[in-house]
């Protein structure tokens, strides 16, 4: 739990690596959120257990999220075009994050906003190393990723692209430039997290990651997300 930044889902979150039922994981996500937080979140890591509690945490309004984890097995499909993708410092990054939060339909919230960026640098200050990738195109700083490590296995996390900049090679560019950072590394293992249920996968996978495992998570989302959506990392 991270009460100062109680409204970025992934940063309050109950971890389970049980066999539990539906009834059960509902009262202990009440049991653990009390006052000061607007959603429940739990991320189940057996896929067992989370395929089977799927059907009825969504029958019950619950929004239900399968994971794919990635890893980087193969060589790419072919090269990003050059001069698309750079490093920069996490102030640079982090700019450019905030902008793409805002494309979002809880981006329309201020302070969602600067949790988010906020949940991304502590997500990165918990690590050894965090480097920080743009892919721009007509000058404006429009895809971002980052690339998080522990010295032995390396995570690309938190892509995306501003809509009017989409198409132009710029996810592919600035993964790309994460991915070769990781190889020239020397970490025994490269991976992403994608929604199984959304594209994203199948430009990850001609970026040479296959499928390695899934997860569940099921979130009550508080009100930033319209319709019952919630805050996507």
């Amino acid at each position: 739990m991270h009460p100062r930044l109680a409204r970025a889902y992934v940063l309050n979150s109950l971890h389970v690596d049980a066999e539990v039922d539906a009834d059960q994981l509902v009262a202990a996500l009440e049991d653990l959120y009390g006052g000061g937080y607007l959603h429940r979140r739990a991320f189940v890591e057996r896929f067992d257990t989370g395929e089977r509690l799927a059907r009825t945490m969504g029958a019950r309004g619950w929004l239900v999220e399968r994971d794919l984890y990635m890893a980087l097995r193969r060589p790419r499909d072919r090269a990003p075009a050059a001069g698309l993708a750079r490093e920069v410092d996490a102030a640079t990054h982090r700019a450019a994050e905030a902008a793409t939060i805002r494309e979002e339909p809880y981006g329309r919230d201020e302070e969602v906003v600067q949790q988010l960026v906020g949940m991304r640098t502590a997500l990165a200050d918990a690590v050894p190393t965090a480097r920080f990738f743009l892919g721009a195109s007509d000058g404006v700083d429009a895809a971002v990723t980052t690339l998080y490590s522990d010295g032995v296995v390396a995570q690309v996390e938190d892509v995306a692209t501003l809509r009017d900049y989409r198409r132009r090679g710029l996810a592919r560019a600035a993964v790309s430039a994460a991915m070769d950072a990781a190889v020239e590394m020397g970490h025994r293992l490269v991976f992403i997290v994608a929604d199984d249920d959304d594209w994203p996968k199948d430009l990850y996978a001609r970026l040479g990651f296959d499928p390695m495992g899934r997860a569940w998570s099921f979130t009550q989302p508080g009100p930033e997300h319209p319709a019952s959506g919630a805050l996507r990392r």
